[in-house]
C-alpha cells in the first residue's frame, strides 16, 4: 500500500525554508513598490510639463502648471503655500499669471500623492510655457530642477531654459 503526502517533519522543514525565503524577499518587494510609486509620480509630473509645453505651442498661448491643493475640485485653484505633492493643474493662463481665473481652460489635473516630497526652487509656485515652448518659472528664471523623493529613492525632473524636460537619478 502506497501512501501519498508529507510527514510532519517534511512539512515543518518546508515551512521553515519558505519563511526564510519570504524574509529575504520582503525588503526587495518594498523596494519594488517604492520604485513603482516614484516612477508613477515622476511620469505624471513629466507628462504635465510636456503637455503644457505642447499645448502652449499648439494654441499659441501661455499655458501654466501650478501646484494645487484642490486640483480635483470642479473649480481648481493654484496655491502659493502648499506643496507640489498635493497636486497640480495644467491650464491655459489667459488672465493673471499663475492663477486659475474664471476664463482659463483647465487642460489636466493631478490629485497628488502625499507619500512623496517634491521640492523645486525656481518653479516654487508654478511654471509657465510661452507660445515658443520656452519655460518661465514663478521666480522669472527660465530653468529649474524638481526633486521627487520617496524614502531613500529620488528622481530629478530638470527643465532647461528651452522648456525641454529630462530625468536624472538623485539622492534624497
Amino acid at each position: 500500500m502506497l501512501r501519498r503526502g508529507f510527514t510532519l517533519v517534511e512539512l515543518l522543514v518546508t515551512m521553515a525554508v519558505g519563511a526564510i525565503l519570504l524574509a529575504i524577499a520582503i525588503p526587495g518587494y518594498a523596494f519594488l513598490v517604492n520604485s513603482s510609486k516614484l516612477a508613477a509620480v515622476t511620469n505624471e509630473l513629466v507628462f504635465a510639463l510636456q503637455l503644457a509645453r505642447s499645448e502652449a505651442v499648439k494654441r499659441g498661448q501661455l499655458v501654466t502648471v501650478c501646484k494645487s491643493a484642490s486640483a480635483l475640485n470642479p473649480a481648481p485653484s493654484c496655491t502659493s503655500t502648499g506643496q507640489w505633492q498635493q497636486g497640480w493643474v495644467v491650464f491655459v493662463d489667459s488672465g493673471d499669471r499663475g492663477v486659475v481665473d474664471s476664463g482659463d481652460t483647465v487642460i489636466h489635473a493631478y490629485g497628488g500623492n502625499q507619500n512623496v516630497v517634491i521640492t523645486a526652487i525656481n518653479f516654487s509656485k508654478f511654471v509657465s510655457y510661452l507660445p515658443t515652448g520656452r519655460s518661465k518659472g514663478s521666480s522669472k528664471l527660465p530653468n529649474d530642477t524638481m526633486r521627487i523623493c520617496l524614502e531613500e529613492h529620488a528622481r530629478k525632473v530638470i527643465v532647461n531654459d528651452l522648456g525641454r524636460v529630462r530625468l536624472e537619478s538623485a539622492a534624497c
